[in-house]
């Protein structure tokens, strides 16, 4: 899969969980039958710099020195995905079956 497209479905995704988020493992086990697992983090990383999707690091709660981490997409992402804003083509967000 293309990274824009994989970037566009793991923004529908977070959309559709919207207002809650997902924790990195659990989003790398959606896809990682189908894409790499550095392509993904790569992906989400890129939505995350590009401001669509906001990172956040907590500490694990049983395992010192760890960290979790919870993406969840924001209001400019969401606007991308409900065709409120001007599009990017970065990402492909794909069509509702």
């Amino acid at each position: 899969m293309k990274n824009n497209l994989l970037r566009g479905k793991i923004l529908k995704l977070l959309s559709d969980m919207y207002p809650d988020g997902i924790e990195q493992t659990s989003l790398i086990g959606i896809y990682h039958s189908y894409e790499k697992v550095d392509d993904i983090t790569r992906s989400v990383e890129y939505l995350v710099d590009k401001g669509y999707v906001t990172r956040k690091d907590s500490p694990h709660p049983y395992k010192e020195n760890m960290q979790v981490v919870y993406y969840k997409i924001a209001p400019a992402g969401l606007d991308l995905v409900e065709g409120n804003a001007s599009s990017d083509s970065g990402i492909i967000i794909p069509l509702e079956a």
